[in-house]
């Protein structure tokens, strides 16, 4: 019955995804916009911070840089910035307490700026945002499988237990193999592999990430709103922590301007 319910969800969470993608690039901000809201919300809700101001990051920062195009570049600059922020967070000490200027930060560089970018996309070039959660799911699918049939050693047992290095290598090379295949292999690049590989090891480091937040917060998920997989906070995790990047090297490549 659970895995019917994660079935169910997950297959309602991509339909609204890429549904909305497909009929409208407003449209799909929207989505993501209102995502953006519910993850803060929830990450307020774990680490007991509530900031109402956060809320407005995503509204702001959007019409600013839809207004102002040449702030692009500054807000993909920032987005990766604050990724690697990130992954000094996850190498930091388990003690780590979350101040409001924290929870400032998580909501601005984790949440808000990956969407908002992942929005633009959307609008200039939708099919790289097809792309992306292609890698994203596929590696996260690959490594369940994988993970479950052959997983022996763990990835990061005092974070998230369950997680094997047989089954994240598994996944990064199935999303890879795939996303080669859909992209046409017989014409590609070695920059779209070098994309691909740097996206889904970033995936499932994010994914880690989140699993560190959650359990210094003393959680095992952020929300419940999506049954049988969390919160919005815990299906994003992923997603927010690979997108900048993603984007940067499909700019630094020219494959989108």
């Amino acid at each position: 019955m659970n895995f019917l319910i994660r079935s169910l969800t997950s297959f309602l969470y991509v339909g609204l995804l890429l549904g909305s993608l497909y009929i409208d690039a407003t449209f799909f901000s929207v989505v993501l916009f209102l995502m953006a809201i519910i993850a803060q919300w929830e990450l307020q809700r774990i680490t007991d911070k509530k900031i109402i101001l956060s809320y407005l990051f995503f509204p702001v920062v959007f019409a600013t840089v839809q207004m102002n195009p040449e702030y692009y570049p500054y807000l993909v600059g920032a987005a990766v910035v604050g990724s690697l922020g990130m992954l000094g967070f996850f190498g930091n000490s388990n003690q780590l307490s979350y101040s409001k200027a924290a929870v400032y930060f998580l909501s601005l560089f984790q949440i808000c700026i990956p969407l908002i970018l992942l929005a633009f996309l959307g609008k200039s070039n939708p099919i790289y945002v097809l792309y992306f959660f292609g890698i994203i799911w596929l590696s996260d699918t690959g490594a369940y499988v994988i993970g479950s049939l052959f997983g022996k050693r763990k990835l990061a047992p005092a974070i998230s237990p369950n997680k094997t290095i047989e089954g994240s290598l598994g996944g990064i090379v199935v999303a890879t193999v795939a996303l080669l295949y859909a992209a046409d292999i017989k014409n590609i690049q070695y920059s779209w592999v070098l994309i691909l590989v740097v996206t889904a090891i970033l995936g499932a480091l994010g994914d880690l990430v989140q699993s560190k937040i959650k359990r210094i917060c003393g959680v095992k998920d952020s929300g419940s709103i999506l049954p049988g997989h969390g919160g919005i906070y815990d299906r994003i995790d992923s997603s927010i922590l690979a997108a900048p990047m993603y984007i940067l090297l499909l700019n630094l490549f020219a494959y989108v301007s």
